[in-house]
């Protein structure tokens, strides 16, 4: 019995430090590498209840995008509604610069500087998938935040997906 308890004790400890090793979509480290590709980076099953775009401080950070090097990301979304839409809206990414000083305008004052956006409309009572149109971004800094919003008044889950390019 006592080898047993050692055993589950064991267990559950190396569960903990298991979960505790995975990237999490609140702690702003969601975004990785995609299998295959060395110039993909993304993230997928990120919750995103209802938060305005003027809601800085309550939008969902889902990472960072390491951009150094490259001078062009395609980026992309698709969300899942978790209810059809309460009223119509947009489920949507704002990309900030990730470096001093924007990264202290944004922690400290709640501002998104030189952000670029990405948007995917959703109607209201409509369909229960949606996706934005890929947009290509020419890069101007070494790292970008990607911060998550959504307007239409239902939960959503979102996946979010950077390709980094050199042309």
């Amino acid at each position: 019995m006592r080898r047993f308890r050692f055993l589950v004790t064991a267990a559950a400890a190396s569960a903990v430090t298991a979960l505790a090793a995975l990237p999490s979509a609140a702690s702003g480290q969601a975004i990785g590498p995609v299998q295959g590709s060395q110039a993909m980076v993304g993230t997928s099953g990120i919750a995103v209840p209802p938060v305005q775009r003027s809601e800085v401080a309550n939008m969902i950070d889902a990472g960072t995008i390491d951009a150094e090097g490259y001078t062009h990301l395609t980026v992309n979304l698709a969300a899942e509604m978790k209810s059809p839409a309460v009223h119509q809206g947009v489920i949507g990414a704002v990309l900030i610069p990730d470096v001093h000083p924007f990264d202290l305008a944004y922690t400290s004052l709640g501002l998104l500087p030189a952000s670029l956006d990405l948007t995917s409309p959703v109607a209201a009572n409509g369909g229960l998938y949606t996706m934005a149109k890929q947009a290509t971004l020419d890069v101007g800094f070494s790292r970008y935040r990607v911060l998550l919003y959504n307007t239409t008044g239902s939960a959503a889950t979102v996946a979010f997906f950077a390709y980094r390019s050199r042309r």
